[in-house]
């Protein structure tokens, strides 16, 4: 199962847009783990992966530096149903 990590901190800029889409992508892929780290809390939490928030990262890899759409986010979950499969 894919976990993907959004790191936020509380307050910024866009963070309540990324918590959105956290619980967007709950009810539209169950399949994947979304996780919210907040920086503020857990400074090294993201430590040689993040530089700015709100990063998305899945498996280790970068895969959105801010906010993506939507359908951007439904078309990255699709590309990983195919490379599951």
């Amino acid at each position: 199962m894919n976990v993907l990590k959004i790191f936020v901190v509380t307050g910024c800029r866009g963070c309540s847009q990324a918590l959105a889409l956290a619980d967007w992508m709950r009810q539209e892929a169950p399949r994947l783990v979304v996780e919210v780290i907040d920086l503020a809390l857990d400074a090294d939490a993201g430590r040689g992966m993040v530089f700015a928030v709100q990063t998305y990262v899945c498996e280790n890899r970068q895969v959105f530096i801010g906010n993506p759409s939507k359908e951007e986010l439904g078309n990255w979950i699709g590309r990983l149903d195919l490379e599951a499969q």
